[in-house]
């Protein structure tokens, strides 16, 4: 019980260490998290953030946050952190295909909404075979988005 007790801290501690920007003393104390024997998702998806911010490994900080979507795929935080390890890895495009993917599961997440737009990146048209400049494409675009203001 001592070791539950013990793991909620540090990730906690950890979590707040990210916000906080010090990245590389929030690996610390989520490692320790998974040496304590608690390899839930959750703690692999922020490690590989304060992998990431901290430029360690940018590849197991990668792998870290691919394991924890592939786990736990109904998260739509964990779609968020592995597009920000792709970010900073310099590969946009990734990252946005993966907030994307989220999205599929929850199309109205205002969290991965957010991220898209911090990218510029814009949904996808309404008739995706008509470019999105054709005037129907528009005005449907723009009825859809006044439904979804709506809800």
């Amino acid at each position: 019980m001592e070791t539950v007790d013990e793991a909620t801290r540090l990730f906690g501690k950890g979590l707040a260490l990210i916000k906080r920007g010090y990245p590389a003393e929030a690996m610390e104390c989520l490692e320790q998290v998974i040496r304590l024997g608690h390899r839930g998702s959750a703690c692999y998806s922020w490690l590989g953030v304060a992998m990431a911010r901290s430029k360690w490994d940018m590849a197991k900080a990668e792998e870290f946050c691919k394991m924890a979507v592939k786990k736990e795929f109904y998260v739509p935080q964990y779609y968020i952190n592995l597009a920000e390890v792709y970010k900073l890895r310099g590969n946009k495009v990734k990252a946005i295909e993966t907030l994307e993917t989220g999205l599929e599961l929850d199309s109205e997440n205002k969290a991965i909404l957010k991220e898209l737009y911090k990218f510029g990146a814009r949904r996808r048209p309404v008739i995706p075979i008509l470019s999105r400049e054709n005037p129907i494409n528009k005005e449907l675009g723009i009825i859809l988005s006044k439904k979804r203001k709506k809800q």
